[in-house]
C-alpha cells in the first residue's frame, strides 16, 4: 500500500495533458507512525515535499521519524537562507526543514520510539551554523535513540 500510494507517485504523472498526480491524503491519515518512518526512509525526493509535510504536520509523527526527514533533506546546503533570500524552487524543503526545528524547538512530537543517529548514518552534523533560525536543539543535531522499524508495506 505504501509503495503504490506514496513511492514515487509522480511518476505516474500524465505528461501529455498536464495532470500532475496527487497522493491521496485519506489513505496516508491511515498510517501509523512506524508506516510514516518507513515512508519516509524510502521516500523519493524527486516527488516535492508534499508527503514529506503530510508526516511532519500528522499528530503521528514520532521525533525519529521527523530527524530522518531533516537531515535526509542535506539541510547544511540551507544553513545560509532565509525565507527572504532563498531561491523559490528551494522554498518546500527550506519551509520543510524550518517546520521540523520548530518542533523540535517546542517538543511538539509525542513520541519518540523510532532511532535516527545522524552521525551513524553517516551525517556530519558540526556544521557552523550563523543564522539564528537554524539554531535547533541538541536533540535533533545528536539524533534519537530507540528502535529502527521493520521492512514492510510495500
Amino acid at each position: 500500500m505504501i509503495k503504490k500510494n506514496f513511492i514515487e507517485f509522480s511518476f505516474d504523472d500524465d505528461i501529455e495533458n498536464d495532470e500532475e498526480t496527487v497522493p491521496d491524503f485519506k489513505k496516508f491519515q491511515t498510517l501509523n507512525s512506524a508506516e510514516q518512518y518507513y515512508l519516509a526512509d524510502n521516500y523519493n525526493w524527486d516527488d516535492g515535499t508534499i508527503v514529506l509535510d503530510w508526516i511532519i504536520n500528522s499528530p503521528k509523527c514520532d521525533k525519529g521519524t521527523a530527524c530522518l526527514i531533516f537531515w535526509r533533506a542535506e539541510p547544511d546546503y540551507y544553513y545560509d537562507y532565509t525565507a527572504e533570500t532563498i531561491e523559490s524552487y528551494q522554498a518546500d524543503v527550506w519551509h520543510l526543514l524550518q517546520k521540523i526545528v520548530e518542533r523540535f524547538k517546542k517538543d511538539d512530537f509525542k513520541a519518540s520510539k523510532f532511532e535516527f543517529i545522524p552521525a551513524k548514518e553517516g551525517y556530519k552534523t558540526d556544521w557552523e551554523i550563523k543564522l539564528d533560525i537554524w539554531k535547533f536543539p541538541t536533540e535533533l543535531n545528536n539524533g534519537i535513540k530507540g528502535k529502527k522499524p521493520f521492512g514492510f508495506g510495500l
